[in-house]
């Protein structure tokens, strides 16, 4: 009966989970990091995982289908005037479509026409928070502020409403994820930071993506010299070992905009 019993309980298991995508650790590392910074990392990680795995957040994604040779690119901190230009220009060479995950009061001046471009090549304009606070240290109408103040600027100039954000320096808790389930929208993190944010090395940026890439995963890059300097590279290496790349909403199957 004790047998019988376990057995029913690993079928029912398999049922409920078999069909779910398995959740991926962050990975990313290099001996250029410094002891510190790596301890922060490997930290910061594993508090930010460890409540998704055990469902205390609802709606967070990390990863895509790890059965699914594909990867999907995600850029942070746009738009500007140079950098967002070069990203766009070396994607459009591969046949590359991202996500951009933007921040909504840089998007004025000459900005308006490189996000209008993001849009218009068939990248995804998703939002990263007005102003670029850690949403963490926020109460909760500062939150919903930051993010629908985004995505009606967001709206304004691409015509489309994101559902996808990205809340900066992936800095979330509880309250964090409440705001953005309340606005109807879903939390993106990554399983790959590629650590162009703190590496001025491109070469460095490459091997640290070559050597840590898993299918299924979301990769963070930004808008910055050293993500412009490896992507050609990272892009190249990839396809020659058989990942495809796919646009984030294509690879998970959610909706981008309202």
């Amino acid at each position: 009966m004790k047998k019988l019993l376990i057995l029913l309980l690993t079928l029912v298991h398999i049922a409920l989970f078999s069909g779910c995508t398995p959740l991926y650790e962050i990975r990313g590392d290099s001996p250029l990091l410094d002891a510190n910074l790596t301890t922060f990392l490997h930290k910061w990680r594993t508090d930010t995982i460890t409540p998704v795995r055990n469902g205390t957040y609802s709606n967070v994604l990390v990863n895509g289908n790890p059965k699914n040779k594909t990867v999907a690119l995600t850029f942070d901190d746009s738009p500007d005037e140079n950098n967002t230009y070069k990203l766009l220009d070396i994607l459009n060479t591969h046949n590359v479509k991202a996500a951009f995950f933007m921040i909504g009061g840089t998007m004025r001046d000459g900005n308006i026409s490189v996000v209008q471009r993001t849009d218009r090549e068939g990248h995804l304009v998703l939002n990263h928070s007005f102003s670029h606070p850690r949403l963490s240290d926020l109460n909760e109408s500062a939150i919903i502020s930051q993010l629908d103040r985004a995505a009606a600027r967001i709206e304004t100039v691409t015509g489309r409403y994101p559902l996808l954000c990205r809340p900066p320096y992936g800095s979330i808790n509880p309250l964090v994820i409440d705001c953005v389930n309340q606005q109807g929208m879903t939390t993106l993190l990554w399983s790959l930071d590629s650590l162009d944010w703190t590496l001025k090395d491109p070469d460095a940026v490459v091997h640290n993506v070559l050597s840590n890439v898993r299918n299924g995963d979301i990769i963070l890059m930004h808008r910055n010299r050293t993500s412009v300097a490896s992507l050609s590279n990272i892009i190249e290496q990839l396809k020659k070992q058989g990942f495809t790349f796919q646009r984030l909403d294509e690879m998970l199957g959610i909706k981008a905009y309202r």
